[in-house]
């Protein structure tokens, strides 16, 4: 089949942590190309701010996978000292086995709880 990078994200709003797939990005020329691709957007890869104001660490967790600790710092009006915040992310490289197409809706059917 076709060689991915994934890239997911780690989201945490009020205790809920969950981590969501936000790249696919398909690479051509086989699974060294795209060894060659993940490998550079865990140097580079940014969410949500401007890359020259993020610091970041780069583990290599597999042969095909990464996981990158991008932060940066902020300066809140009110407090004494800066804050440093995070965010997560996880690229690794997947082989496309199998795709199926999500079949479509049906309208509801209207019976006697539907009127």
């Amino acid at each position: 089949m076709s060689w991915y990078v994934l890239v997911e994200a780690n989201e945490a709003y009020g205790g809920d942590d969950r981590w969501d797939l936000v790249e696919k990005i398909a690479v051509d020329g086989g699974r060294e190309a795209a060894l060659g691709r993940a490998e550079e957007l865990s140097r580079t890869y940014v969410r949500g701010a401007d890359p020259e104001r993020c610091g970041r660490l780069v583990f290599r967790t597999s042969p095909t996978s990464w996981l990158v600790e991008q932060t940066r710092s902020v300066w809140y009006d009110g407090l004494s000292s800066p804050n440093t915040l995070s965010r997560h992310m996880r690229i690794s490289v997947a082989e496309l086995e199998l795709v199926k197409e999500t079949p479509p809706a049906e309208r509801p059917r209207k019976g006697w709880l539907r009127r």
